[in-house]
């Protein structure tokens, strides 16, 4: 069928997708309903409406401009910040908390697989497998990054992404629900609740949040560098890319293990995500001037959620959705219940604990807003760490579940 709007229209696309995308953050920083939703899941429904009802075409040549280019130009511009000594220096307890919230996804990912194999088929069980352990060790960066490498159809990823912030969404009313419960905090250290409490009627807690809410001015000189640090990764990257592949050369006859590195080791996002992150640390203190590229990784991988619904079956989508709910939820509650059990153990604090959680399942801006919102000021900058972490590691893992699965 037709659409109102050409596939060739690529001016007029590239306005709806854009305009779609800033009106997904607009309704989500306005309205509380909007809020609970979240962006990524309103531009996705945006978008899947435009191109059910015909306005929008399921197919142009300008979405898969967005998913080559500005995907992976994303990747660098959210690892700008990942300075390794800085994530080494967060302190024990966070880097524990984060560690443990990540083996709790992969405990929770075989219990889901195993649960889930009779109503979910093969390979879309062990691509969900692989989505989900790195979009819950990392965030929505990991999951499009595992999206691509594999080359998931939307038919797939669109119900799964919808599930996964609905999911996400409830866990974290359940965390806050944590933090203030006199049962929690009678069996775990809880200093810096303590230490925001006793801050509040001294209004402390409202500084906190207006230092880490202000908005920042970005010059054309941090335009400039944040692409240049960016398409430098980039040419990095795929250069490796080129050279790792013939390095390896034919696999096809090799043993599962050596298929499994190979395909770890060639992988574009993995190069990636290493290059950037080796740049991030070598170049630390002239990156730390720079403004805007947290916002500029964000925007574009709000554009990719937009394109991503566009050639989903709205339908398929409503009816696929709440299998992969269970599916998410089972993943998500080995998530915290492994991390509260073994932290427990360990004597890790509550608020590391919870922001760890919140880190894996929503990555660092989502870390970083819970500690701002409760108030744990010396929390902030872990929170961001500690998510920079899980986008290091959250797409090689993502890859070793779906090889893992694919393999048994």
């Amino acid at each position: 069928m037709t659409s109102l709007i050409s596939p060739d229209d690529s001016a007029t696309l590239w306005a709806v997708i854009t305009c779609g995308a800033a009106l997904a953050i607009w309704l989500e920083q306005t309205y509380k309903w909007a809020a609970r939703l979240s962006a990524a899941v309103i531009a996705l429904l945006i978008a899947m409406i435009l191109s059910n009802t015909r306005i929008m075409p399921l197919e142009a040549d300008v979405y898969n401009i967005v998913e080559k280019w500005l995907v992976p130009l994303a990747v660098p511009l959210l690892l700008a910040r990942a300075n390794v000594r800085e994530i080494l220096r967060s302190g024990r307890g966070p880097l524990i908390a984060v560690n443990l919230a990540a083996i709790g996804t992969l405990i929770g990912t075989a219990v889901a697989v195993t649960a889930m194999r009779p109503w979910i088929q093969s390979p879309e069980i062990e691509h969900s497998a692989g989505l989900m352990t790195a979009s819950y060790v990392g965030g929505g960066v990991n999951f499009f990054a595992i999206k691509n490498s594999y080359s998931i159809s939307e038919s797939l990823t669109s119900p799964l992404l919808v599930a996964d912030n609905f999911v996400m969404a409830g866990f974290f009313v359940m965390m806050l629900s944590i933090a203030a419960s006199k049962w929690f905090r009678a069996r775990y250290p809880h200093p810096h609740i303590k230490e925001a409490e006793k801050a509040a009627p001294e209004g402390q807690g409202a500084s906190v949040v207006a230092e880490h809410t202000e908005r920042k001015s970005v010059s054309v000189f941090d335009i400039a560098q944040a692409f240049g640090f960016a398409f430098i990764a980039l040419a990095l990257a795929f250069g490796a890319e080129r050279g790792l592949k013939a390095a390896f050369g034919d696999i096809s006859q090799a043993g599962t293990g050596f298929k499994m590195l190979a395909a770890l080791c060639t992988n574009r996002f993995v190069l990636l995500t290493s290059i950037s992150l080796i740049l991030a640390t070598v170049l630390a203190k002239p990156l730390k001037k720079v403004n805007g590229m947290d916002e500029f990784g964000s925007w574009m991988l709000m554009l990719f959620l937009f394109t991503l619904g566009l050639p989903a079956d709205l339908w398929l989508v409503l009816t696929k959705t709440p299998l992969l709910f269970v599916f998410c939820t089972v993943i998500a509650l080995f998530n915290v219940g492994f991390a509260l059990a073994a932290g427990k153990l360990l004597k890790v604090n509550l608020e590391e604990l919870l922001l760890a959680m919140n880190a894996t399942l929503g990555g660092p801006p989502t870390a970083a807003a819970m500690a701002v919102s409760a108030g744990w000021s010396r929390l902030v900058l872990p929170g961001l760490l500690i998510g920079l972490y899980g986008y290091i590691v959250g797409t090689p893992l993502g890859i070793m579940v779906i090889e893992f699965f694919l393999r048994k």
